[in-house]
């Protein structure tokens, strides 16, 4: 029979859709800080959500069964581990009535309303980076923030104009956002870009330190910035990474 654990519900596990898992079944169960698990519902193995564990033992990614078990503050959670660790069981409590998926709806999305066509839209993450791909800027945003941490460079925040006339910097086309050398601890003016050869269509090299793309694409190099951070790359790197700290 797997051990049985108990975790208390406090309030930043709340506000972080997070469950805490404790020491001794991560270290029980041989489980790795960065290691996606599944959490699902004993019973109800519908009901399942997946999540990523931290170093500080907390499961993140459980906003579908903080729903399922209406989990609160100082509420007591019993769970089990399956034996290869990757599985967390949760188990309600014998008064707690468990709703079927369909209760958990919210009501009619967008998607739901206008009848779009149903698709199957990869999310981003390290571990799929193989099945996803950059749609526009945003996403680039989104990859760096997943992945600053493999690089030189610490996203500071987003440009405007009042920023920079703040700054007393003057552009036709401004600059995406400003990064902060790690090493230097420089401010830094970014651009984001699907392609690095999109770059010269609206910014010239000298009016931006570095360049952040997913692919870095352009033959001439005249015509970006000396600092180009591909994240596909780095994104390839984090999970080779990834993979060869789970095989160790």
């Amino acid at each position: 029979m797997p051990s049985t654990y108990t975790t208390t519900i406090k309030p930043a596990y709340v506000r972080l859709l997070s469950i805490y898992l404790g020491a001794e079944a991560v270290r029980e169960h041989q489980m790795q800080a960065g290691q996606r698990l599944t959490a699902v519902v004993e019973g109800k193995p519908e009901i399942s959500a997946q999540g990523t564990l931290s170093t500080g033992h907390c499961l993140s990614g459980m906003a579908k069964l903080y729903a399922a078990l209406s989990l609160k503050d100082r509420d007591t959670l019993t769970f089990k581990v399956s034996e290869d660790g990757g599985t967390v069981v949760m188990v309600p409590g014998a008064s707690q009535v468990v709703p079927d998926v369909a209760a958990l709806s919210s009501g009619a999305t967008v998607f739901e309303r206008r009848k779009l066509k149903h698709l199957h839209i990869e999310p981003f993450r390290p571990e799929n980076l193989y099945n996803w791909e950059p749609e526009n800027e945003t996403d680039i945003y989104l990859a760096l923030g997943v992945l600053q941490e493999n690089t030189q460079f610490e996203y500071c925040c987003a440009t405007s104009k009042a920023l920079l006339d703040e700054l007393g910097a003057e552009y036709d086309d401004k600059p995406d956002a400003i990064l902060i050398d790690r090493i230097t601890g420089q401010y830094l003016l970014a651009e984001m870009k699907k392609y690095s050869s999109a770059f010269k269509q609206n910014h010239k090299r000298e009016d931006v330190d570095v360049l952040i793309c997913w692919i870095d694409d352009e033959t001439d190099r005249s015509v970006v910035p000396e600092r180009i951070v591909p994240l596909s790359n780095v994104a390839r790197d984090a999970l080779a990474s990834r993979l060869k700290e789970g095989a160790d």
